[in-house]
């Protein structure tokens, strides 16, 4: 069995044992570029990515591919033209498990390629940046997903060591140790937990300046608190998750999130396993959309729901719970695993016409982020009609809402403005305040594009900020935010535009599980204004950091935004 791993410094394995590498930088490179390429590359290509500077640039390549075949022995494979690289049954390259979400007993550390430098090749240099932080997003997932399964599956040593890993891979993420503070609490070590969050709070403090968010010493505290003695536990349960639901509804986050955490202490204590994936599903989903901060723990409570709601066989709670972590993995540009959350809740939903709704908006949002505009308009245009059959107001609100958006980037702004103002009318009608800002904002950005007087669609877009700052919404702030920049960049006001700009970074950024497309959409919004006032330093830098999140997040579409403006800069 061949080993070859292309993560970290690359190595060859055969049968357990390392091997001899292969020669020269630039055959790595190679075997890097034809693992990661999902279609054959051409010879040409490669010379002109990596061999343009030899003396016979065909020669050296053939020289690197014969290397290839001889360093890993399969010699029929990196013949033809164009090459192409599919390992056998025989082959194993972790870079194509970590892609596929798989990651092995042998957990990869590091980055794509480390160590390889190939100077003179701008070409490949250029691959290499956006593929490293594609690689970095695709490591991230697949252990945040290993992780979420060891943790519903009660394997809390395995949870912990992958845990551990993302902390090493991203330790200035704070999702990385929300999880690992929650492994070692569910592990039954709380002063372990405890420790753990106050070294991870030390380190944010003394690296980056900043405060951490209380969601890591909040997942400190133990999954499921014991019940309290002397009352029917099942009657409790039932109790609370109601009393939870309406505190939610009436706007009272903090108070609905308790007593959703005594209804899942109390259904655990029932031993009924459909109601304790019931009363985790609503608690996960809280956390989820009630308060800032807490995605990781609502997934790590999302997980184990699907695993209770499946052994009980509650479908429609576990398609519920499988929507609301693809949810999660759409905000955070987790393409693939939000892709395989909705293809199984969507197996399960086919008696509820809400989440079925549900579900294909939030398909349509995972393709419209992913740069798949005109599919992912198409999906919400049937995401719209399926709220409207389902008699779901605010589902319908809010696919209208998200649709306007990839209809504007399209360019079909007529289509644009009638979602958006339908999306209004709608969240006006069903007192929906906390979602306007949204649909607002980008009528304003679809007024600007149209002609209309920037200074009229500034005074709309300042009252949409002043709603977005009473609701303390982070990227509803950076989204108004930014519009209000571009009616300065509209009138010809640089310096003010650019303002706004890096104030809208700042909103959107301030919490750790915010949208990373409104995240990265600000990043090339200021560089953009950046560019403008002349400001070339600021400009390269910020649209550099824009193209890693893009490409850590699958985001095609605004990383080619991004690169642009990178060239630009040049």
């Amino acid at each position: 069995m061949l080993r070859i791993r292309l993560i970290g410094q690359p190595s060859l394995e055969r049968d357990g044992r390392p091997v001899p590498g292969l020669r020269g930088h630039k055959t790595w490179a190679v075997l890097g570029r034809l693992a990661r390429s999902p279609e054959a590359v051409s010879r040409q290509a490669l010379v002109d990515e990596l061999f343009g500077e030899a003396d016979d640039p065909m020669g050296a390549l053939r020289w690197a591919l014969a290397e290839l075949r001889r360093g890993t022995g399969l010699v029929d494979t990196f013949w033809g033209n164009p090459v192409s690289f599919t390992p056998g049954d025989e082959t194993t390259v972790d870079v194509l498990e970590v892609a596929a979400g798989v990651i092995t007993d042998s957990i990869p550390e590091g980055r794509f390629l480390e160590g390889i430098d190939v100077k003179g090749s701008p070409g490949f240099e250029s691959w290499l940046l956006v593929e490293r932080q594609r690689v970095d997003g695709e490591m991230l997932s697949a252990l945040r997903q290993a992780t979420l399964r060891a943790l519903s599956g009660r394997d809390f040593d395995r949870a912990v060591t992958l845990a551990g890993a993302m902390l090493r891979q991203a330790p200035f993420e704070e999702s990385s140790h929300v999880l690992l503070v929650k492994a070692l609490a569910s592990s039954g070590d709380p002063d372990a937990a405890v420790r753990q969050a106050e070294a991870s709070e030390a380190m944010f403090t003394a690296e980056l300046g900043v405060t951490a968010s209380p969601a890591i010493r909040a997942a400190a505290r133990p999954a499921i608190a014991g019940p309290v003695p002397g009352v029917s536990v099942r009657a409790s349960a039932v109790s609370l998750c109601d009393a939870g639901l309406a505190a939610l509804s009436a706007g009272a986050a903090d108070a609905g999130i308790e007593c959703l955490r005594g209804a899942s202490a109390a259904a655990e204590a029932s031993g009924d396993k459909e109601l304790l994936g019931r009363c985790l599903t609503e608690l996960g989903t809280a956390l989820v959309h009630s308060i800032r901060g807490y995605d990781d723990e609502g997934a790590v409570i999302l997980a184990t729901a699907v695993d209770l709601a499946t052994a009980a066989g509650a479908e429609q709670i576990a398609a519920k719970a499988l929507s609301e972590l693809a949810y999660v993995d759409v905000l955070a540009g987790r393409r693939t695993s939000a892709a395989e959350y909705l293809k199984a809740a969507g197996e399960l939903t086919a008696d509820d016409p809400a989440l079925t709704a549900a579900l294909a908006g939030f398909e349509a949002m995972n393709l419209s982020d992913w740069g798949k505009l005109e599919a992912g308009a198409e999906q919400f245009s049937t995401a719209v009609e399926l709220s409207r059959s389902a008699g779901a107001v605010r589902r319908e609100t809010w696919n209208l809402g998200l649709g306007a958006r990839t209809l504007f980037l399209l360019g079909r702004l007529d289509e644009a403005i009638e979602w958006t103002d339908q999306s209004c009318e709608l969240a006006g009608r069903d007192r929906w305040t906390a979602f306007r800002p949204w649909p607002e904002s980008w009528l304003a950005h679809i007024r600007l594009a149209r002609g209309d007087d920037p200074g009229a669609v500034r005074e709309a877009a300042e009252g949409t900020f002043a709603l977005a700052r009473q609701l303390q919404d982070p990227c509803w702030e950076g989204l108004a935010a930014k519009t209000i920049g571009l009616t300065h960049l509209a009138e010809g006001e640089r310096e003010t535009a650019l303002e706004w700009m890096k104030n809208a970074g700042t909103l959107c950024r301030r919490v750790t599980d915010s949208y990373i497309w409104i995240e990265v959409d600000a990043f090339l919004a200021e560089a953009q204004a950046a560019l403008e006032v002349g400001d070339t330093d600021r400009a390269e830098a910020v649209a550099r950091r824009a193209v890693e999140v893009a490409a850590r997040g699958s985001m095609d579409g605004l990383m080619d935004r991004a690169l642009r403006l990178l060239d630009a800069t040049a």
